[in-house]
């Protein structure tokens, strides 16, 4: 565990994401309630189908809080690089829940579209409970990022971009129901539904491409390498950094990587040389949970060295 991560620390971490997990659970809990209610008897398929959207938000919070505790733990046999990528395969199983339920809504709205049965125009007080979804769902899309990158959080804001997608489909039922008030076509509201759905499908699978980066160690930023070499080329004796690996396990970085120096130094010498290295990166660059230094004679060559990437690499 990184020297910067004291237990403290987690346990604050833990408690800030446990706190807006259960906000979410208890706001959105509230607001699929009222929609799903009103959309039943109200007439509108819109409205009923933004109601489960925020239902399926309520399995995502309790997904987010018994994810917590399990991704900081600290390492143990088993998982000897700890727990932090829990949070990471919880996010992706969020984006298979997010897009079932956008799934389910398509379908049957399309099966309402295709039905020969005549249409009611919804009431005219769907509206108002439309209106209490956009400040709701505001409300807590703005609380779950914040507490997101307090404690860079990728659960937290994913689920904070989710709402705030959520806000664009609240609002995208509002006008599909003022449409269908005005034009008195109460087809307009069933198509709102479909929209809705297409949309609610394209962040599940956006949130699925994002987990998959990490999980693949890959990075989505890659300009920790730039910042990696130049803390390495700011160490005295420091020759051609390369075969360098950086992955991400949760909020952290694992970073990996060869440095040559002069043959005819000792191993204590060329040791102290690869701890300033260690130090100047962990000094330099936040977020840091291992710097692993491999030091070789200058001019080594492994020819059967295929992965990991050097400065020329990435200019």
């Amino acid at each position: 565990m990184s020297e910067d991560m004291k237990p403290v620390e987690i346990e604050s971490r833990t408690a800030v994401i446990q706190r807006a997990s259960w906000v979410g659970i208890i706001g959105n809990g509230f607001l699929s309630i009222i929609k799903i209610t009103a959309g039943i008897f109200s007439g509108s398929f819109a409205l009923l189908g933004d109601g489960i959207d925020s239902a399926t938000d309520i399995v995502t919070s309790i997904v987010t809080l018994f994810t917590a505790k399990f991704a900081d733990r600290p390492p143990d046999k088993g998982h000897p690089y700890g727990h932090g990528r829990a949070e990471t395969v919880a996010t992706k199983a969020l984006s298979f829940i997010i897009f079932f339920a956008g799934a389910q809504l398509a379908f049957s709205s399309i099966k309402s579209i295709s039905s020969v049965a005549e249409r009611l125009v919804p009431e005219i007080y769907a509206i108002y409970f439309v209106l209490v979804s956009i400040f709701g769902k505001a409300f807590l899309a703005f609380y779950k990022y914040k507490a997101g990158k307090k404690v860079n959080s990728s659960m937290l804001i994913a689920d904070s971009k989710n709402m705030m997608n959520d806000i664009l489909i609240s609002f995208s039922v509002l006008v599909g129901l003022i449409f269908t008030f005005i034009l008195k076509m109460p087809l307009l509201d069933v198509v709102t539904a479909l929209i809705v759905s297409i949309w609610i499908m394209k962040v599940a699978f956006d949130i699925f491409l994002e987990t998959s980066i990490e999980l693949m160690d890959g990075l989505e930023d890659q300009t920790i390498y730039d910042e990696v070499f130049s803390a390495t080329f700011g160490v005295e004796g420091v020759r051609n950094p390369h075969r360098t690996r950086i992955r991400k396990i949760n909020t952290m970085f694992v970073i990996d990587m060869d440095i040559e120096v002069d043959g005819n130094l000792s191993v204590t010498e060329g040791h102290e040389i690869s701890k300033k290295v260690h130090d100047c990166i962990q000094n330099r660059i936040e977020n840091i949970y291992d710097v692993i230094i491999h030091v070789e004679p200058i001019g080594n060559e492994e020819k059967k060295e295929k992965f990991g990437l050097s400065k020329d690499s990435i200019d």
